[in-house]
């Protein structure tokens, strides 16, 4: 069962940053973000806020061993926490009454490289993922 749960966190991750970069990829060419796209990726985000702190604790038993994961699988799964809560706190830090405008500024592009840098790191979690119960299925079918 547990294996399952973690299955469906890691397509519902999956999917969720894969919104949130179709969304945001015409920031690339126009430097800001409106409209449909915005609220698309606003509700995405929200996903993100709640699925990946619950992703990290129903993985991290599997990524904290050596033995139930492969070294590729954990470090997609420690960059895309670490990215992940990064990207999260800076928009977080936007909406406190603290930064001035030009910190808000330093916020949301540090948010973007952040945000972007979490498609290499679910993009390596999948490939050590997929790797890794590749390795297992040949263990488990090799006699002896």
């Amino acid at each position: 069962m547990r294996l399952w749960i973690e299955r469906i966190f890691l397509i519902a991750i999956t999917a969720i940053i894969a919104v949130l970069t179709l969304t945001a990829l015409p920031v690339l060419q126009e430097g800001h973000l409106g409209g449909a796209l915005l609220l698309l990726h606003m509700m995405a985000s929200g996903a993100l806020v709640i699925v990946l702190p619950l992703f990290a604790l129903i993985y991290i038993g599997r990524s904290i061993s050596r033995f139930n994961s492969g070294g590729l699988q954990r470090l997609g799964f420690w960059s895309l926490v670490v990215t992940g809560l990064l990207t999260i706190a800076t928009v977080f830090a936007c909406m406190l009454p603290v930064p001035s405008t030009d910190q808000m500024h330093q916020l949301i592009q540090l948010h973007r490289y952040a945000g972007f840098a979490m498609v290499p790191a679910v993009a390596l979690l999948l490939v050590g993922t997929s790797r890794w119960r590749r390795i297992q299925s040949t263990r488990s079918a090799t006699p002896g």
